[in-house]
């Protein structure tokens, strides 16, 4: 009998923390669910603002998110929820869009895939720190690869989204629309290594491939049986009812960037991040993996992404700070056009943006959710630890 738990807090204690500003985000405590409160499967609870919230602050945050807007005058933020404290209290979709709209992942659908990874390891059935179970690498170089290689992106394939060029260029353009399209896991597989495990980070939306082919062919292999199993457990215990994985032509779930849902049921997926992988005090995701989720790998080039989400440390050569001033606990798995779920275990706070960026500024987009977060005032001393 494996046991999931041990292996996930291996890899946590032994995995190097490469030094950033601020305390490490693996030890800043998750706040547990509100005692009485409903969990949000069916519906999500509502609540006012708490007396705390800087309420002007936060209409004036909001107005500037939705105040960019497309040729067609439809605002660049399509829908911005808010859960504080366990409750949503703030909806807001730009017209035509509703709580009933499913709206597109990009890459968000990464961090799906990192939590149905996850599931598997919680019912031991995968290891992070085993080799990947990949048929095509075995007896090369590839063979000693772990799920925690590829999770942290530190693989060292020679897979990178940008390799070839910009746009259409791209080796991720090429795996989704082009050469590689009707067999994405296949055309992922077959990268070689271009640098030793751990020695260099890279973008990939091909191992995010790769680990999605794994996730599939565990549970069974079909189109069928990776939808079971996503419903029968995450997506059914969660209440993510509008969530709608997309497939290649060859039947596997393109977990790299092709995964529908409503606001409210991205809300709800990151919420189980905030909850330490808790759902109705039934655990979706073994113990410490959300621990784990926030840990840097010890690529020196990498110093804001994790196991497939993203935290906000101080970054390093080319990447990007996720949210600037911001807390540092913040922790978001996001999307190209500004997707962005984000957890604030230190203020307790859930924040999904969706949309579009035409026109927008990155820079422009980030300043105002961060003033939406500062907001709302960060947790007593007494509240933050579970």
């Amino acid at each position: 009998m494996r046991t999931p738990a041990l292996f996930v807090a291996l890899v946590v204690l032994l995995a190097p923390s490469a030094t950033h500003a601020g305390p490490d985000p693996r030890d800043v405590p998750l706040p547990p669910h509100p005692a009485g409160l409903d969990w949000p499967t069916r519906e999500w609870p509502r609540a006012e603002l708490s007396p705390g919230v800087d309420r002007a602050a936060l209409d004036s945050a909001v107005a500037r998110s939705f105040a960019s807007t497309s040729a067609e005058g439809v605002p660049n933020t399509r829908a911005l929820l808010l859960v504080h404290r366990g409750s949503l209290v703030f909806e807001r979709y730009a017209p035509g869009f509703t709580a009933d709209t499913r709206f597109h992942s990009w890459s968000m659908a990464k961090s799906v895939t990192q939590a149905l990874v996850a599931v598997l390891v919680r019912m031991g059935r995968l290891e992070v720190t085993a080799p990947a179970p990949v048929p095509a690498w075995q007896g090369d170089e590839r063979a000693s690869l772990t799920l925690d290689h590829l999770l942290h992106m530190t693989s060292g394939l020679d897979n990178a989204d940008d390799r070839g060029g910009e746009g259409a260029a791209s080796l991720v353009a090429d795996m989704m629309f082009g050469r590689g399209a009707t067999d994405q896991a296949a055309f992922a597989v077959a990268a070689p290594l271009l640098h030793d495990p751990d020695e260099h980070w890279a973008y990939s939306t091909a191992t995010s491939t790769i680990i999605a082919d794994i996730v599939q062919r565990e549970v069974g292999g079909t189109r069928d049986a990776m939808l079971a199993f996503m419903h029968g457990e995450m997506l059914g215990p969660l209440g993510m009812s509008a969530a709608i994985p997309e497939f290649d032509a060859s039947g596997t779930f393109m977990g790299g960037g092709f995964f529908w849902a409503s606001a409210r049921d991205w809300a709800r997926f990151g919420y189980l991040y905030l909850r330490d992988g808790i759902w109705e005090g039934r655990r979706i995701l073994p113990e410490g993996w959300v621990r784990y989720t926030r840990t840097l790998a010890p690529a020196p080039n990498n110093w804001t992404h994790t196991a497939h989400f993203w935290v906000n440390g101080t970054p390093q050569g080319d990447q990007f700070t996720l949210l600037p001033g911001a807390p540092e606990s913040t922790f978001c798995a996001t999307g190209a056009y500004g997707q962005w779920v984000c957890m604030v275990p230190t203020h307790d706070l859930l924040l999904v943006r969706l949309g579009e960026m035409h026109g927008l500024e990155w820079d422009d987009m980030k300043a105002s959710l961060v003033d939406v977060i500062a907001a709302f005032p960060a947790l007593a001393a007494t509240e933050a630890s579970p």
